[in-house]
């Protein structure tokens, strides 16, 4: 059981356990069902407001136990460490889309809508977990990011929530003032946070910035592409919530 709960970060330890196909692909499987079949029985939640604040909680204390139980443990391990601080993207959006869970709160959803899809899937698709099926870890980040992108998937279905364009320019620069928050305290505590930081030696620990111009020519190509992804999303969303 102990073994189960291992939970030392890989960046610290270098052993990094490769997941299988079905390990990375079965959870977002489960998510595309789940997305479905929130907007297939949308209207039970819509024509039940009980069932719907019950189900919001329910998912929120979940989702909280889930959030803080990586930091329990990283705690546990490493304990007063910059390896601690809930400061990444998924780590940040987490916490607005647990508020948002208890609150409905229209404008942390947009914020939550982006990056916590985009992140969300992103982290699926590319997963730098340490840990397979046998360790706890693994569960704790599928089931993490899995809720974080049902989160405000489940508010456009139920609540219709959508967001218009002012508003998603709104989610981006709000975006833009924590990543250059973030981009001076990792310059200052030698951290790597949301991955904008100035320190060429850390191209070592992420070797795919080095195919983007290395730093900080990575950090425009970031900004390009985030740009691409908010817009792209916006389309799709406001399309298919415009034809539903």
């Amino acid at each position: 059981m102990a073994e189960f709960f291992n939970y030392q970060s890989p960046y610290r330890t270098d052993i990094f356990i490769k997941l299988t196909t079905v390990e990375k692909f079965l959870p977002i499987a489960i998510i595309i069902l789940i997305a479905v079949l929130l907007f297939k029985y949308k209207d039970k939640f819509i024509s039940n407001e009980t069932l719907d604040k019950k189900f919001r909680i329910a998912v929120g204390i979940v989702f909280t136990i889930i959030y803080l139980s990586h930091y329990l443990l990283r705690f546990a391990l490493y304990g007063f460490d910059t390896i601690i601080l809930p400061f990444q993207l998924c780590s940040i959006s987490m916490f607005l889309a647990i508020v948002l869970l208890f609150t409905k709160n229209k404008t942390i959803f947009n914020f939550v809508l982006f990056t916590g899809i985009l992140g969300g899937l992103i982290s699926l698709l590319f997963p730098v977990i340490g840990y397979d099926s046998s360790y706890y870890r693994y569960y704790q980040y599928e089931i993490a990011h899995g809720i974080l992108i049902l989160t405000p998937i489940y508010f456009v279905a139920v609540y219709n929530y959508v967001p218009t364009k002012i508003e998603t320019i709104y989610s981006f620069l709000i975006l833009q003032g924590i990543m250059v928050f973030m981009l001076i305290l990792n310059y200052y505590i030698g951290t790597d946070f949301m991955f904008v930081f100035l320190d060429p030696a850390k191209i070592d620990k992420f070797p795919v910035i080095a195919k983007f111009g290395g730093i900080p020519l990575y950090i425009l190509w970031m900004e390009i592409v985030g740009v691409l992804a908010y817009y792209l999303e916006y389309k799709v969303i406001n399309f298919f919530c415009k034809t539903k």
